[in-house]
């Protein structure tokens, strides 16, 4: 019954009831529930856990300690748009660059939450905090795409020149640039996701940084030739296009 309540507890920030139990039973501070996931897990996820997590951390809990599909409790806080959580967890040695099952680090999750609150400045500051603190921008996913190429599929701009001009994790080395015309398992690079989702704005930030328009995936195709959401929206965005770029090359 404890080690329900611990969790529970957890998730809806009662402190004094986490620290109670964990005096009763140590071994409640890295316990798993039905769901696989530790206490530390549930206060990632809450709007108020930063007390809990900072506790618990305190306490020696795994902070990288992950649930059955991979997720730390980074990669839930990240997910959940709670930067105090996230910074909390950074300062208690979270990784980072650590993947989940998936292969997605707490940045590549974190990517469509930017395009949930497009108007919110909250998923760019933990964007901004997780690569300040050592996010890979270039890290690749099992279907072998990057942070932009999941910002170029939800369209998020903002998201988008972050990782395009990211901050430095070490002010005695240079910046890491993302590597720009990488292809996923589909040889579609971010600029042919742009394109293919529809999102304009998207694109011509990717081709006015460097992207090339030329790239053809597996199937032989350049961004500028895929048929993508089709009819009138796709000949306006192949007009943006041009209009911003020039023409497509042959």
């Amino acid at each position: 019954m404890s080690s329900i309540t611990i969790f529970s507890a957890a998730q809806n920030n009662q402190l004094y009831l986490v620290r109670s139990l964990l005096e009763q039973d140590r071994k409640l501070l890295n316990a798993v529930d039905g769901d696989g996931r530790t206490a530390i897990h549930w206060a990632a996820l809450s709007v108020d856990g930063v007390d809990i997590i900072k506790y618990l951390l305190e306490q020696q809990a795994e902070v990288d300690k992950v649930d059955p599909s991979g997720w730390t409790a980074l990669h839930l806080a990240a997910s959940a748009g709670h930067e105090a959580n996230v910074r909390a967890l950074l300062d208690g040695g979270a990784d980072p660059k650590r993947g989940n099952d998936k292969g997605l680090t707490a940045l590549s999750g974190h990517v469509v939450l930017a395009l949930k609150v497009p108007r919110s400045a909250g998923p760019l500051q933990i964007g901004r905090l997780l690569l300040s603190r050592g996010a890979d921008v270039n890290a690749r996913d099992k279907a072998n795409q990057l942070p932009l190429h999941r910002a170029a599929t939800t369209g998020s701009e903002g998201f988008m020149k972050l990782l395009l001009d990211p901050p430095k994790a070490d002010d005695n080395k240079p910046s890491v640039k993302p590597r720009l015309n990488t292809a996923d398992r589909a040889g579609n690079t971010p600029l042919h996701l742009a394109i293919e989702s529809g999102h304009a704005a998207a694109a011509v930030l990717l081709i006015e940084a460097g992207a090339d328009r030329s790239r053809v995936n597996l199937d032989d195709q350049m961004p500028e030739q895929l048929e993508g959401v089709g009819g009138q929206e796709q000949r306006r965005v192949r007009i943006y296009i041009v209009d911003r770029c020039g023409p497509a090359p042959t």
